[in-house]
């Protein structure tokens, strides 16, 4: 019996007998990012950018010199250099680039990980560097800087690559995943929404998106297993006028390695960068 297996059965039996222990002991390691050793092409990349810390213990690095900026905020257990595919195919095109390291990601410290330190991360990010004219993010990243607009982050157009639809989805899928029972599902998530302060019905992506009526463009893997295209689907139903690209093979984080991804978010930026009233002059 595989380690999972193992968890599931737990998860179901204990789930019964003690709700409250299993979800809480659940939810800590829901809210645990590992943060991985960097690898030798990370630090490589260091001699191409600024590495700066603001707003205390967060991290983030400055890529080129133009004078549009686009911040970059990646997913769980990921950091900023993991986005450069991304980063260099906007400083090619003359955008300076901002990716952040989230709060305990990367070279950044801080208490706590979730989708509400991400998205006050880049709020914070928003007063230190901005303005941005464009914002992409990857995974709970694309979330984080949804409810970062929400919370008064400020982008004329944003890219969510792998984005979920709502933070109750992933609490829900999580949850069923590891097998808790439903009363412990439920103090899965009463303890989750203590954490972040937020009520997890408020963490939906499409209905701030559809509020912002911010040009938007959804990318996703058709084959991504962490999380379901089928997202991509629910934010363009709550919000239609967002535009959308379905990938093929390319997984959930595969998909910020490609170039042909990397050039289409590119093309996007550049078209919708500018203020409307600009735009149009």
């Amino acid at each position: 019996m595989n380690a999972i297996k193992v968890l599931r059965l737990t998860n179901q039996i204990f789930g019964r007998i003690a709700p409250q222990a299993t979800a809480n002991k659940m939810a800590k390691l829901f809210l645990t990012p590992r943060n991985p050793p960097f690898k030798q092409w990370e630090l490589d990349l260091e001699a191409n950018c600024q590495r700066v810390t603001f707003a205390g213990d967060l991290n983030a690095t400055i890529w080129g010199e133009g004078d549009q900026k686009v911040l970059l905020m990646h997913g769980w257990e990921s950091r900023g250099s993991h986005m450069y595919y991304l980063v260099e195919a906007l400083v090619n095109t003359g955008f300076q680039v901002i990716t952040l390291d989230a709060p305990k990601h990367g070279y950044s410290g801080g208490d706590k990980a979730n989708l509400v330190a991400f998205a006050e991360a880049i709020v914070a990010a928003d007063v230190e560097f901005g303005p941005f004219v464009a914002g992409v993010g990857h995974s709970l990243g694309g979330a984080a800087l949804t409810y970062a607009m929400a919370l008064g982050a400020q982008v004329n157009c944003c890219v969510l690559i792998s984005s979920p639809a709502s933070i109750l989805d992933v609490l829900h899928g999580f949850s069923n995943y590891i097998g808790l029972p439903k009363q412990a599902q439920i103090r899965f998530v009463q303890y989750i929404e203590k954490e972040t302060g937020v009520p997890a019905s408020v963490l939906d992506m499409g209905r701030i998106l559809s509020e912002k009526k911010i040009k938007t463009l959804l990318v996703h893997s058709q084959d991504d297993v962490e999380i379901s295209v089928q997202a991509l689907n629910k934010i363009h139903a709550a919000w239609p006028q967002a535009e959308t690209f379905i990938a093929q093979d390319l997984g959930h984080r595969k998909i910020i390695r490609d170039k042909d991804v990397a050039r289409l978010v590119q093309q996007f930026v550049q078209r919708y960068h500018l203020p409307v009233s600009e735009a149009v002059m």
